[in-house]
């Protein structure tokens, strides 16, 4: 276990890295949408 504990904690916060980043992108493209649509009704 000792062995690849280090792989499994590198490769858990790289998965939570990349997941977190495509949430915080999908949040700004739709808030961007949204300023979109209420600039131009």
């Amino acid at each position: 276990m000792d062995k690849y504990s280090g792989y499994v904690i590198v490769v858990y916060v790289v998965t939570l890295a990349l997941l977190f980043g495509y949430l915080a992108w999908l949040w700004l493209r739709l808030r961007a949408l949204k300023d979109e649509g209420q600039d131009t009704p």
